[in-house]
């Protein structure tokens, strides 16, 4: 047992009082005078040993009182609560989240400064010998390795805002890790969160007795948020004075049905479209807005109003309105094929056929539809090729080869010369959302004079969209990566089948033509994405690479990598915040790109104090106490921290209790 005030404890000279008083005898006799003796005759006789023992017991009573007092005003608590903070062998830990929901405000001030001025006054107390570590979620370097007190006290100062929380898993890993390099026994871990969620993840952890945890839990006056949480387009293509529709999704996370809340569309930076939406409680809806863009690479944000918490009120994107689609067909045909029948009189097609023997890999990573007329024509390596750039976003569909060819294939096709029509079509599949409206029981559907056996086992996630009578696949898609893969079982040719013919061919070939035009991301999520792609190789020539906000305040110096005719872009370090960031070669721009906070922040669910408490010690962690919110403003954390001991109301009623006993005693016993 320990005591917050040890001085006190002189007060227990104290106890010589009653004993000088019963060794003396101070008391002051009191003359009776009698007329004559027989008044004697009614006085009682006493035993004086049990006059001496009651004495006694009055004795220790009084004794017991005065030290049950004494030890309650020295507040007294257990030595288990005892923080290591006075060992030259103890690392002082505080991790201070800095994520984006600790923005929101607590009375007068935000979390983060709430934390930040507790965190201050717990290394203030703390003997200046100490060594300290500031964990945050940015994880820098030189905040990883022991401080003394003055660097600590310029650190939390220091501290800046990040986007990405840590779990605690990875926190108590991360201490470790310090501990290890730099030779601690112990450490005390001091934690300042809101405990969110998605932060309470403890899977794995390998829980140490050697580290002693204060967790403080920081709630908010506003436990309620409205966010942007996506933006997509309504077209996949943007085309220079075509209108187009972009779709906001906001959430709302509270309690309270949201009216008429105002949402506002920029394009770099002016205003071109305004619309109000109604949320329902804890719930989400959509809202769209038509505009039309000039061609070029364009900045575009769309935003809300809402507080305190503001870091996900908008939403930053990018535009890039093509002028042209580019759509390659590999072929050794000469003859004018479907393909270029329908895309070669659309001005918003470039549709080429290359022989594949002659295909130069630049022009294929800047198409955005590749057609393999012949799954024989491309050797092992361009296949990889190709299917690397479907995973960044280009379409590629996939036909079989002639017979004649095919005899030579790696993988010869077993065609099939049964006559069957199409009998199912997945209409329900987004990939037909544009398409049709209801397809009629007798449609003209295409015929298939011969078709091969399509193999699923090529791509993993192969979904059949079109079936044929005999219950195989006539036409499939498989996701690959940011792009789709299209294989159909026959050629386009009149021999083959009649589909090109049909009046699903258009909307069809249409459709995976857009689909594959949207090759450049809209937007970027600090600290989940970390490579960029950028298909203009020749920007790259000089190597001078960096990374740069638009207003030149940051710059990064990331890692190039040539693949497959793109420069894969990395990052190391995560940006300073959501807004738009220019990936430049020395002074000259190579491109633009829109980073937002990841959304994990902006849902409003957290664990409460004992929910904390109950979680890290189930997990084995040496958790010393769970504070309460209210407590950090109380003054000095560490002895609020025991303050919460209640053996001080033991010996209060240890002190009562002796009272009555000396009062009974002296009062009833006779």
């Amino acid at each position: 047992m320990n005591f917050l005030y040890p001085n006190i404890l002189w007060c227990l000279f104290a106890l010589a009082i009653p004993i000088i008083i019963h060794l003396f005898n101070f008391r002051r006799h009191k003359i009776v005078y009698f007329s004559n003796t027989a008044t004697l005759k009614t006085i009682e006789q006493e035993n004086a040993k049990t006059k001496k023992l009651k004495y006694i017991i009055a004795l220790i009573m009084r004794m017991l009182f005065i030290a049950a007092l004494v030890f309650a005003f020295a507040y007294p608590y257990n030595s288990e609560q005892r923080l290591k903070t006075d060992d030259a062998d103890n690392l002082v830990a505080v991790y201070i989240d800095n994520s984006m929901s600790m923005h929101s405000r607590s009375s007068e001030i935000s979390l983060l400064e709430d934390a930040r001025a507790s965190a201050r006054k717990i290394v203030s107390n703390i003997s200046p010998s100490q060594r300290f570590v500031l964990l945050t979620n940015s994880r820098q370097p030189e905040n990883e390795y022991p401080m003394n007190q003055d660097e600590m006290l310029m650190s939390i100062d220091a501290m800046q805002t990040e986007a990405s929380p840590m779990s605690i898993n990875a926190l108590y890993e991360n201490l470790q890790m310090i501990m290890r390099r730099n030779g601690f026994k112990s450490a005390s871990l001091f934690v300042y969160s809101d405990f969110q969620d998605n932060m309470m993840n403890l899977d794995g952890i390998m829980a140490d007795s050697a580290i002693q945890i204060v967790a403080i839990p920081l709630k908010s006056d506003y436990q309620q948020n409205i966010y942007i949480d996506t933006v997509w387009l309504s077209l996949p293509i943007l085309q220079k004075d075509f209108a187009n529709e972009i779709n906001v999704r906001v959430v709302n996370e509270s309690g309270k049905e949201i009216k008429g809340l105002p949402v506002n569309f920029e394009i770099d930076g002016k205003a071109v479209a305004f619309n109000t939406i109604d949320i329902p409680a804890n719930g989400k809806n959509n809202v769209s807005m038509q505009f039309v863009a000039e061609e070029g690479s364009h900045t575009a944000t769309a935003s809300i109003d809402d507080f305190p918490i503001t870091f996900d009120d908008s939403y930053n994107f990018m535009l890039d309105v093509r002028p042209i689609i580019k759509i390659v067909e590999l072929s050794t045909d000469n003859g004018q094929s479907a393909i270029q029948t329908l895309f070669s009189n659309d001005s918003l097609f470039d549709c080429k056929r290359v022989d594949p023997r002659r295909i130069d890999q630049q022009y294929l990573s800047d198409c955005q539809l590749i057609i393999i007329d012949g799954d024989d024509l491309v050797n092992e390596t361009m296949m990889q090729s190709i299917m690397d750039l479907a995973k960044e976003g280009c379409s590629v569909v996939m036909l079989p080869s002639e017979p004649l060819n095919a005899r030579n294939a790696r993988n010869a096709p077993i065609i099939s010369d049964d006559t069957l029509s199409i009998s199912m079509i997945a209409a329900q599949h987004t990939f037909f959302d544009d398409i049709f409206v209801s397809i009629p029981d007798n449609a003209d559907l295409p015929k298939v004079y011969k078709h091969v056996q399509i193999d699923k086992k090529q791509f993993h996630n192969s979904l059949t969209l079109i079936s044929l009578q005999n219950g195989t696949s006539f036409f499939t898609l498989s996701k690959i990566g940011a792009g789709n893969v299209f294989v159909f079982a026959s050629r386009f040719n009149a021999n083959w089948t009649n589909f090109s013919e049909n009046s699903l061919f258009v909307p069809i070939m249409y459709k995976i033509a857009m689909l594959g035009s949207q090759v450049s991301r809209l937007s970027y999520t600090i600290g989940i994405d970390k490579e960029l792609s950028i298909n203009d190789l020749t920007a790259f020539s000089g190597g001078d690479i960096r990374i740069r906000d638009v207003e030149s305040t940051f710059e990064m110096i990331p890692m190039v990598e040539m693949r497959n005719n793109r420069a894969m872009i990395r990052l190391f370090d995560e940006l300073p915040g959501a807004g738009f960031y220019n990936v430049s070669n020395g002074d000259e721009i190579v491109a633009t790109t829109g980073w937002n906070d990841s959304r994990k922040e902006s849902k409003m669910k957290f664990v409460d104090t004992e929910e904390v408490d109950k979680i890290l010690k189930n997990n084995g962690l040496n958790v010393i106490t769970v504070m309460r919110s209210d407590d950090i403003r109380s003054g000095d954390v560490m002895k609020t921290m025991v303050r919460r001991s209640t053996l001080w109301k033991s010996f209060i009623i240890l002190a009562l209790i002796s009272l009555l006993i000396e009062i009974l005693v002296l009062r009833f016993w006779k």
